[in-house]
C-alpha cells in the first residue's frame, strides 16, 4: 500500500464507523445504490385533543439531534477522504446530483465545511408516518472563513431505514430564519402540502416561483412572490441572453424553470401563522442554431458547466440544468403581503451538446 492508500484508508476507517451508524450499509460495496424518490414530504401534524396526551412522535427531539450531528460529523469524514461513494451514501433527491457535481467539478476534492450552532426543526409526525422527516438551520463555514445559515433536511422511509440529507439551501446575506411555531414539548408544526391557511400552498410554491421567474413582473405571478435576483431577476437575465444569442451568436436561446415533482417538498409552520417552505426547481436552458449561421459555431462554455461538457461547438443542441434549492417565507392567507425567496443553493448538474 502506498502512502496515498494508506492515507485514504485511515481517513475512511473512522468514517466507516460512522458511516455505518447512519447509513446502516457497507462502504465498500460495488456501487451506491440509486435513491427512489421521496413523495412530498409536506404533510400534516396530528392535532391531539385536549382531554388526552400526544401520541409519541414519530422522530423525536433526542433522534433527530443524534441524526444531524453524525451525519455532519460523517460527511466531513468522507469529503476529506475523497470518498465519494460513501458520500453518496448520505444523500437522495436534489441533494444527490448536486453532491455529485461538487466531486466532479472539483477534480475529486470536494468542498468541505465547519458546522456550528444549530437549531432543530422536528415536526410532530403520527408514529405510522410513511415517510419521516425533520429539518435543521445550522450554522456554516465554508474553507474561505464565510459563515451562512444553512437549511437542511432529512428523510428516512420507516425507523428501521436510513436517515440522508435531501435539502440544503443557504439563507441570502442577512436574512434570519423566520420564528417558527412549537408545541409545548418543542416540536414544528408541519403543514399539509395544500394548506389553504398559507397565501401559497406548499405544493403550489414551486410552479408559482417557476412562473415568475420566467415570465418576470408582467407575468400573473408577479403579486404573489416578491421581486429578487432568484425570481423576476432570471427573466431579466433570460431576456438579455435571449437577444444576445440570436445577435452575436446566431443561436436561439430559452431557459425554462420546473418544479422537481419527483423531490419533496418541505413546509412547517410560522410563528405568524405563516409558512416557511422548502423546495427544488430545475432550470433548463437551451441554446439551439439559426439555420445554417449557427451549425457547427463553438460558444464558450459556461465556468460551472465545464466539468461535464468539454466540446463548445453546438450543431443541433446544448442544453445545461442546475438544480435549485430555495426556501421561501410565506405569509398567512390573511395577509396582502407576497411570500419571500429568502434562502438558495445550487449548480449546474448536467451539460449536454451535440
Amino acid at each position: 500500500m502506498d502512502g496515498a492508500a494508506r492515507v485514504l484508508a485511515s481517513a475512511c476507517r473512522p468514517a466507516l464507523a460512522l458511516a455505518l451508524a447512519l447509513a446502516a450499509t457497507a462502504a465498500c460495496s460495488a456501487g451506491a445504490p440509486t435513491p427512489s424518490p421521496s413523495p412530498v414530504a409536506a404533510t400534516a401534524s396530528a392535532s391531539p385533543s385536549a382531554s388526552r396526551p400526544p401520541a409519541p412522535p414519530a422522530v423525536t427531539l433526542a433522534e433527530a439531534r443524534s441524526a444531524l450531528d453524525t451525519f455532519l460529523a460523517t460527511d466531513d469524514v468522507v469529503r476529506a477522504g475523497r470518498a465519494q461513494r460513501w458520500t453518496l451514501q448520505l444523500y437522495r433527491d436534489g441533494q444527490r446530483p448536486i453532491t455529485v457535481a461538487q466531486f466532479h467539478s472539483s477534480g475529486g476534492k470536494p468542498p468541505r465545511y465547519t458546522w456550528g450552532e444549530r437549531t432543530l426543526l422536528v415536526p410532530r409526525l403520527p408514529a405510522k408516518a410513511s415517510h419521516q422527516w425533520f429539518a435543521a438551520a445550522v450554522e456554516r463555514r465554508d474553507s474561505s472563513g464565510q459563515v451562512r445559515t444553512a437549511l437542511l433536511t432529512f428523510v428516512r422511509q420507516n425507523a428501521d431505514s436510513a436517515w440522508q440529507n435531501s435539502f440544503q439551501s443557504l439563507l441570502y446575506k442577512g436574512e434570519k430564519a423566520p420564528k417558527m411555531a412549537l408545541d409545548p414539548d418543542g416540536y414544528a408544526l408541519a403543514l399539509d402540502s395544500r394548506d389553504q391557511s398559507v397565501a401559497i400552498s406548499p405544493n403550489l410554491m414551486g410552479p408559482l416561483h417557476a412562473t415568475i421567474a420566467e415570465e418576470g413582473k408582467d407575468g400573473f405571478a408577479s403579486g404573489l412572490i416578491a421581486p429578487g435576483p432568484q425570481t423576476t431577476g432570471y427573466a431579466t437575465e433570460i431576456k438579455k441572453r435571449r437577444e444576445k444569442a440570436r445577435q452575436a451568436d446566431c443561436m436561439n436561446f430559452d431557459s425554462l424553470f420546473a418544479s422537481a415533482v419527483d423531490y419533496p417538498v418541505f413546509a412547517l409552520r410560522t410563528k405568524d401563522g405563516g409558512g416557511l417552505i422548502l423546495y427544488t426547481l430545475l432550470r433548463t436552458s437551451t441554446w439551439s442554431p439559426v439555420l445554417s449561421c449557427g451549425y457547427g459555431r463553438p460558444l464558450a462554455i459556461p465556468k460551472d458547466a465545464r466539468w461535464d461538457l468539454s466540446n463548445p461547438v453546438v450543431r443541433r443542441e446544448r442544453r445545461i440544468i442546475e438544480t435549485q434549492q430555495y426556501a421561501s417565507a410565506v405569509p398567512p392567507k390573511s395577509s396582502t403581503a407576497p411570500a419571500h425567496v429568502i434562502g438558495y443553493d445550487g449548480r449546474v448538474t448536467k451539460a449536454t451538446t451535440r
